[in-house]
């Protein structure tokens, strides 16, 4: 596979795994302040995630799974 065709499956994942957490954020009636606060992380990183412009990192990935009571694994089946 090519660099720039990994790279666009990345950023296509990215995308709908962003969708997913804000679907999963308003299904909660949470803002994105209150996830923020609770995963620790700044509120413009999550909205980055949420819109997929940004990948995540594992520790990132588990912070945000535990803000929605959620195991990563659960967070992710989507």
């Amino acid at each position: 596979m090519v660099k720039k065709e990994r790279n666009s499956k990345t950023s296509e994942y990215c995308k709908e795994f962003g969708e997913h957490i804000r679907r999963l954020r308003k299904e909660k009636c949470m803002s994105i302040e209150e996830i923020a606060f609770k995963a620790n992380i700044d509120a413009q990183n999550l909205r980055k995630y949420e819109l997929g412009k940004q990948e995540m990192k594992i520790g990132m990935l588990k912070r945000i799974a535990e803000a929605f009571g959620l195991s990563i694994s659960e967070l992710t089946d989507f």
